[in-house]
């Protein structure tokens, strides 16, 4: 079971880089608590990073630097940022990225930092699914994407790239772990789709054959299993 606080602040960032140890920032902030009360709450917002974005970080985020030029900088907005997470337990998809960015702004503007405590859904999903079968375009086993193909949301998040849609993917990856967790799936996976090959162990592509779901080693050459399931 996964236990709930009080308080679950579900976030996620997009950043001008991967490092915020090397100088990389926040360009936008997007979290939703959800409290055992009932009570929700959002809070958004851009950031101006100072800083011109990469070719590639517009390609992954969709964010410009005409997009950022009027957001306010992060030492206007850290504090309440930091207001809103408060006591609540953060809950991320690869959390220590999150944390690591939230927490060097707060630093840098003097705030407490949040710590390390929290709810990391990847480090959840490789516990529940060992080696979880890879999807077509679900970029990798763990992937937030890859889960959101795993549950069947894509429907609802295929085109989610902005880290408000990914929160809102984040909840419902949150809500549907929890249920397996606690042996309260609808669905029951057959053992190679989260555990990996029978044969070798690896991880396993997920493919359509003739209106069938076809999984087949990621390990190829060497292992040539495939199986229909």
């Amino acid at each position: 079971m996964i236990e709930i606080s009080d308080k679950l602040v579900f976030l996620d960032v997009e950043t001008t880089g991967l490092y915020w140890d090397r100088g990389d920032r926040v360009i936008e902030v997007f979290m939703l608590a959800l409290s055992k009360n009932g009570e929700v709450a959002e809070y958004e917002t851009l950031i101006n990073p100072q800083r011109r974005l990469s070719k590639e970080i517009t390609a992954i985020t969709g964010l410009t630097d005409a997009d950022l030029k009027n957001a306010p900088v992060e030492a206007d907005v850290a504090p309440a940022i930091r207001e809103f997470i408060g006591m609540g337990t953060p809950v991320a998809h690869n959390l220590p990225f999150d944390l690591g960015f939230l927490n060097a702004m707060f630093r840098r503007n003097n705030l407490l930092e949040v710590g390390a405590a929290g709810i990391d859904t990847l480090a959840i999903s490789r516990e529940l699914f060992p080696r979880l079968a890879i999807y077509p375009d679900g970029g990798g086993s763990h992937r937030l994407k890859n889960l959101m193909y795993h549950f069947g949301l894509a429907d609802a998040y295929a085109n989610a790239h902005r880290a408000r849609e990914d929160v809102m993917l984040l909840v419902e990856v949150f809500r549907r772990l929890q249920d397996f967790a606690a042996g309260r799936s609808p669905v029951v996976y057959p053992d190679a789709l989260i555990y990996g090959c029978p044969t070798c162990g690896s991880a396993m592509y997920v493919t359509a054959e003739n209106g069938r779901r076809v999984l087949t080693c990621k390990n190829q050459p060497a292992c040539q299993v495939k199986l229909v399931v």
